[in-house]
């Protein structure tokens, strides 16, 4: 991560995605032998970058300590208890195409998350082949000129095929010249990156709000807060019916919470100098061992036996983070359209197995589940042990009576009841005067 540039994209609200790109891609599922190198923080808004050992701890929080985990899909290796299938799985792609971004295809993972929540903090992974040195070794890759990965979060979005509703994206980042593979021969490195969205500082904050439904941000820098419902009004992202299907955008699984998204797109080297440092990228040429991948992963919880060869993976719902209401799914889709569409491929999804011969013995070990690593962070005000907190900035005043106005008068419903009435103005007085901890 020496020379690791950053491109960021703030895109609430706007559809501001990446032109087409080359078309020549292979995505697959790959089966290797990983050594996880290090763990990478860096803040986004100042620079600030830390590389700590994988078991130096794995995560970190924003710099003001206040960071916490609030979704998160990490467990991997489901099946270590179930005859030793160690060896990690991973979504690989390669492209052959020689170009400044040989675009490859896009995956796109989704779940489920509450209404309104803050991030300012989340963490990815890639699995590299792509060879590279470490001349100052400190654990990581110097570095693969034009090897880059771009990661988005979209709201209102289940990775559904059909693209009939909103979905909207809220931050595009991409990093360039990632660090490439330095273990061992027969070994693929494997990197994690926390990336801190806010500096400590005014005007240095890039954190958003996923699923904004009364269109004020809450602490966020920004958010989809003022949506073209596309009859003539405009409101927040977790209100819109675009397609007039009577299903709100937002939940078209109907299980009361928010659908949102994440999607990772990998480009490789390709035969042109595009940092201008007089270096060609890509020499030597990129091979079709030449991978990079995201690791499958999935929220807490255990695996049940379906007793047919198939396992279920049941989600623990009483952890925090858990994903709640993430399905056993994924989407890939083909470099974007002319018009800037996602074009659905295929899906990834159905039961995981743990059953199988190990591939150290020359098997294919178990299948994984389609869900990938990924976390996020927010911050941790008190917000659930202290409801009247609207503002989530852990005072109790009139800016959170401000906003219960605001919020009632526009329909809000306090108490969950699905009614707007004198009990939600009781629950509020009630959650106020009992004041924070």
């Amino acid at each position: 991560m020496n020379r690791i540039s950053l491109s960021v994209i703030a895109c609430a609200g706007l559809a501001c995605l990446p032109t087409q790109g080359a078309e020549d891609f292979g995505p697959g599922l790959r089966s290797g032998q990983v050594l996880n190198r290090a763990h990478i923080y860096f803040n986004l808004a100042t620079g600030e970058r830390i590389v700590t050992s994988l078991n130096d701890g794995q995560t970190r929080p924003a710099d003001t300590g206040v960071s916490t985990s609030i979704w998160s899909s990490e467990v991997q290796a489901v099946c270590t208890g179930d005859g030793g299938f160690t060896t990690e799985f991973f979504f690989s792609i390669w492209s052959s195409q020689n170009s400044e971004y040989a675009e490859a295809s896009a995956l796109l993972d989704h779940g489920d998350i509450a209404v309104d929540t803050v991030v300012d903090c989340f963490q990815v992974n890639w699995v590299v082949a792509h060879p590279d040195t470490d001349t100052d070794l400190d654990s990581i890759g110097d570095g693969v000129e034009g090897l880059a990965g771009e990661w988005s979060i979209w709201d209102a979005d289940n990775g559904r095929a059909e693209n009939q509703s909103t979905r909207l994206p809220l931050i595009i980042l991409r990093f360039n010249d990632l660090p490439g593979n330095v273990a061992s021969p027969g070994f693929l490195s494997g990197y994690t990156l926390n990336v801190d969205l806010v500096g400590g500082f005014p005007g240095e904050d890039l954190s958003f709000e996923i699923g904004d439904s009364d269109g004020d941000c809450t602490v966020a820098a920004f958010c989809n807060s003022s949506v073209d419902y596309g009859d003539g009004n405009f409101g927040p992202i977790a209100g819109g019916d675009r397609d007039h299907d009577g299903l709100p955008d937002s939940d078209l699984d109907a299980d009361g919470l928010f659908d949102w998204s994440w999607s990772v797109r990998f480009f490789q080297p390709g035969t042109i100098d595009t940092d201008g440092d007089g270096v060609i990228d890509g020499v030597p040429a990129p091979t079709s061992a030449d991978t990079i991948g995201v690791s499958f992963g999935a929220p807490e919880g255990m695996a049940v036996d379906n007793g047919d060869g198939t396992w279920t993976w049941d989600i623990n719902t009483m952890t925090a983070d858990a994903g709640t209401g993430q399905e056993d799914h994924a989407a890939i889709y083909e470099p974007l359209g002319s018009g800037g569409e996602l074009i659905h491929t295929t899906d990834i999804g159905g039961n995981f197995s743990c059953d199988g011969v190990p591939i150290s013995q020359g098997g294919a070990g178990y299948t994984p589940p389609a869900m990938f690593t990924f976390a996020l962070y927010g911050p941790a005000c008190g917000c659930f042990s202290c409801p009247a907190d609207l503002n989530n900035d852990g005072l109790l005043n009139f800016f959170d009576v401000s906003l219960f106005l605001q919020d009632y008068n526009a329909g809000g419903d306090y108490n969950g009841d699905g009614s707007t009435n004198f009990f939600d103005v009781s629950l509020f007085l009630q959650d106020f005067n009992a004041g924070c901890p």
